[in-house]
């Protein structure tokens, strides 16, 4: 007379007892259904004989069977139908957020992404010491040195064979981690089962499709970490960086390192134009960030900024733009 779950129905359970939005709660309630659905017959087991009658009759076990079936499957599309006008206004949300670079916190449960995020942003989010604290995507503004504002997200914890019905029922969840520039995989450097946990994490990585995002691997809460076990981890780990949320030990580096990675795709260029082309003036002030303006005596002016490659591209492929010369920092002299 005791209640049994099976590991799956338990990670479903915390994720309910945790779920607050009605987002949350809609993608629950849809993995529990989707989970215990072909299940169903476990339950009115003690109703499955049938009564007298002829062959193809159905006894009343199995007509309440035919109910429960009929009701959850409603429940499912409803809930389908629900989370999918989610997705939809997430993607419109994602995407009208194009011109600012996005990084996202991804990385087993109770690995400290949200205290990490709070440290860097000063953002105020729900934090504790527990399984999936955080089950909604939070954005807050991150500026970086050296670059400038950036949007940093926090998404929901990953455990070893996360249930795929509740994969998939957080997908719009994860939209912000599917369309980041760049994923920061946070791991519990304390955790004797560390490195068993980061390849877990790369496994729903990989699940959900974003296992190629470019991707920095963060080691937290290295304070609480022995030297030897630093060491050992640095060893498997060579590009990782060490950091401790709680302190603030290595976040200017990790804030360094993000900088670089985004700006890769963002390089800083000499602009020159005619001084009287406002079109091109408010192209990279819209689309680039700029440093310095300069009008030189033949009536143009030089413009130094950064920009992503992308925006450049349509520049070079706009035939009647090629009076604004363009030249990278790296051919400067």
């Amino acid at each position: 007379k005791v209640k049994v779950l099976d590991r799956t129905e338990l990670i479903l359970d915390i994720f309910a007892s945790r779920a607050q939005t009605k987002e949350a709660r809609l993608a629950v309630e849809l993995a529990q259904l989707e989970y215990s659905l072909p299940r169903l017959k476990r339950l009115w087991t003690h109703l499955s004989r049938q009564k007298k009658g002829g062959v193809g009759l159905r006894g009343p076990g199995e007509k309440q069977l035919e109910v429960d079936r009929q009701l959850a499957q409603k429940r499912i599309v409803d809930l389908r139908r629900e989370l999918g006008e989610v997705q939809a206004r997430k993607e419109r949300e994602v995407a009208s957020r194009k011109t600012v670079r996005t990084v996202s916190l991804v990385g087993y449960t109770n690995a400290g992404k949200s205290t990490l995020m709070n440290a860097l942003t000063q953002a105020d989010v729900f934090v504790k010491d527990q399984l999936f604290a955080t089950l909604d995507t939070r954005t807050r503004r991150w500026t970086l040195p050296g670059w400038g504002p950036i949007l940093l997200s926090d998404t929901v914890g990953f455990v070893r064979n996360l249930p795929h019905h509740l994969v998939a029922s957080f997908r719009a969840t994860l939209e912000e981690a599917r369309n980041a520039d760049l994923l920061l995989h946070v791991a519990d450097g304390s955790n004797p089962a560390v490195a068993f946990q980061i390849q877990a994490a790369y496994e729903v990585l990989e699940q959900i499709g974003i296992h190629e995002r470019d991707t920095l691997l963060v080691v937290n809460k290295i304070d609480s970490m022995e030297p030897l076990d630093r060491q050992l981890l640095q060893n498997r780990f060579p590009n990782a960086l060490g950091i401790s949320a709680r302190t603030g030990e290595g976040l200017e580096e990790l804030a360094q390192a993000v900088s670089d990675q985004l700006s890769r795709d963002f390089p800083t260029v000499e602009v020159e134009m005619a001084a009287g082309n406002g079109k091109m003036l408010a192209y990279f002030s819209n689309y680039g960030e700029v440093f310095s303006r300069e009008f030189t005596e033949d009536g143009r002016i030089r413009l130094v900024c950064r920009i992503a490659e992308g925006f450049l591209g349509k520049i070079r492929n706009d035939a009647s733009l090629n009076f604004c010369k363009i030249r990278y920092q790296s051919d400067w002299q």
